[in-house]
């Protein structure tokens, strides 16, 4: 005999169908009934045998009992209605006996589906979060993608303005190269001897800090003039409009307090370049 043979002997099923099992017995039996097919058999047995005997060992007394009965008891003896009302009585019992024996499957089952819909929602909501991230991820990209486009795109501008600017009638450019100071610094000067505009490329000058800034200025007549001040930081590719020159024999930066000197601080000067 195994255990389960064993176990159903107990009569354990048959105190569960009479409802005298106590919580944590009803679960245990539960539990069997769902893993093991001989326990199912046994139970549903059980309630039909139950039920059965139930019915056999109702005694149903002789008509003419009934009749003597009320008779004595000066009744009038109703009419086969009653016996129709038992009938339906006892089917309501046996109805409900068959409820009640189910109800622990079906509560089971509820609480299956409410474990298979929380798995579901949890397993979405991860989803949901991963994809989430990953839209996130892409959305950034996208942006820093977008902004180096952008700075392409003003440097194309900027180079195209530029060589608009190179290409004037009567442009003429001036190189001036680093003394001692900024051996490897270097500038130029595009003079347009038509218009007297003069346009500055700083790209390849050392950055100023921010108390100072640096002065271009053009030697006319061997006398230093002012033609502006200017910062270098960042992108210099913008070429820098100074103020404008009638004529000049050289062009010179130096590096001045910020705002600018009436006479250039000779000892700093960076680059220098003769016409």
């Amino acid at each position: 005999m195994n255990n389960i043979e064993a176990y159903i002997s107990t009569g354990v099923i048959e105190a569960f169908v009479l409802g005298q099992l106590n919580e944590a017995e009803t679960k245990e039996l539960l539990q069997y009934a769902e893993e093991h097919e001989e326990v199912r058999n046994a139970l549903d047995e059980t309630e039909e045998t139950l039920f059965a005997l139930g019915q056999e060992g109702s005694i149903t007394p002789p008509a003419q009992s009934k009749k003597a009965l009320f008779a004595d008891l000066g009744l009038e003896m109703e009419s086969d209605k009653a016996d129709s009302e038992e009938e339906l009585v006892q089917e309501e019992i046996k109805k409900e006996t068959k409820a009640f024996s189910i109800y622990p499957y079906l509560s089971a089952a509820a609480s299956i589906v409410a474990i298979i819909g929380i798995v579901f929602s949890v397993y979405y909501y991860n989803q949901w979060q991963s994809t989430e991230a990953r839209l996130s991820n892409i959305i950034a990209q996208n942006q820093s993608m977008a902004q180096q486009y952008n700075v392409v795109k003003n440097q194309m501008e900027q180079y195209a303005e530029n060589v608009e600017i190179l290409r004037q009638p009567g442009i003429e450019t001036v190189p001036m190269k680093g003394l001692d100071i900024a051996p490897d610094a270097q500038a130029f000067v595009h003079w347009n001897k038509k218009t007297n505009e003069v346009f500055l490329n700083a790209k390849k000058m050392p950055s100023n800090e921010m108390d100072h800034q640096y002065q271009l200025w053009a030697i006319v007549e061997g006398a230093p003039v002012d033609m502006g001040v200017f910062d270098v930081a960042g992108d210099m590719t913008r070429l820098l409009k100074m103020k404008t020159i009638g004529k000049a024999s050289a062009f010179a930066v130096t590096l001045e307090p910020r705002g600018g000197s009436k006479n250039p601080t000779m000892e700093k000067m960076y680059v220098i370049g003769q016409i």
